[in-house]
Order: C-alpha cells, then structure tokens, then sequence
C-alpha cells in the first residue's frame, strides 16, 4: 500500500487498488487490489480514484464483486455505461484517506507511519540512523536504514533484533545481532 499525493502535493491518500481495464461490454471497471483487505472494496459505496496529472475523481459504485478465479474485483459506477469508457480509467488508482484504514492489530503498523522514525540502539543508546524504506520479502521484512554517513543498512524486522516502536516518540528501539551492523 503506498500514499498518494492530494491536489496539493501533500501526501495523505492511500492506495488501495488499481484500475487494470474493463470487463465486459457494459462498463465494469476490473481493479487489482493493493490492500491485505481486498473484501473491501465489496462494501464501498464510492470510489475515489487519482492519477497522476489528472483531476480526481469520486465515482458512485452501482455494484462490485471477486473475478473468480482471478485477484481481481468488478465493480460497476455510475456514469460509466461502455467498454471504452472504462478502458479509458485504466492506470488510475482507488485511492482512501488514511483514517479509512482497516485497524491493525496490536504490536503491527502501517509501513507509511514507520519511515522516517529513527532506529536507535536499545542496548547502547545511540542513533543508529532513520528508517528509510521497508522491502517485504515474504518471510519477514527488511528495515532499510539510513546511517548518519549516509549509507543504508539492512535491519531484518524480526523480534530478536526490532525491541520496541513507539509511534508517537518517532523512535524504533532495536538490538544489533553480532555481525549485523558490520
């Protein structure tokens, strides 16, 4: 899930989907969802969608539904009645603002919200960098960190070495595993 820029650059809606072409004659919109939470696109009464360089839009949902068989969903708007003008979305994102959000469970965070916190070490005390990017790789993320001498460093975000993240203190406590840090 990534954030998207408003009307005015800033950085506050989230992408949830992808418009990918339409399905069928009559206008449905097919949407290749970027949420953990792709069911919700079934109880959505409005889409809002952007792209870059255009003006957004807010799309009123006539009806939505899974593509069988495919990580897809199908969903009808009002306004869009052919083929052509669905195709002519392809490419933009459905996009929420971040309040609109599914709640997470305790103790797991929104990768938007962790970076640029700073990652110090929990048994000495020292800055250690600011959390830059996150890859996921399945089996557990990976912190990228960017050091004070500007070199990025690679945090595996497991227990053992992720302590603690306080949000609101924009601090990320971890413990450096011997030959992690070298």
């Amino acid at each position: 899930m990534s954030i998207s820029p408003d009307a005015n650059g800033a950085a506050d809606r989230v992408r949830i989907g992808k418009i990918i072409g339409a399905h069928g004659i009559k206008g449905a919109l097919r949407i290749y969802p970027l949420t953990d939470y792709p069911e919700r696109f079934l109880e959505m009464e409005r889409l809002y969608i952007e792209k870059p360089g255009k003006p957004s839009r807010e799309l009123e949902v006539k009806s939505a539904s899974s593509h069988d068989g495919k990580r897809q969903i199908l969903v009808t708007v009002a306004g869009v009645s052919g083929r052509d003008e669905a195709e002519a979305l392809s490419g933009w994102f459905v996009t929420i603002s971040p309040d609109e959000r599914v709640g997470l469970p305790d103790g797991e965070f929104w990768i938007d919200s962790l970076i640029g916190l700073k990652v110090e070490d929990a048994d000495g005390g020292g800055i250690l960098g600011t959390l830059e990017g996150v890859m996921q790789t399945g089996a557990n993320d990976v912190y990228q960190v960017r050091t004070p001498d500007g070199l990025i460093k690679l945090l595996p975000a497991i227990g053992d070495v992720v302590r603690e993240i306080d949000i609101d203190s924009g601090v990320i406590k971890v413990s450096l595993l011997e030959g992690l840090w070298d």
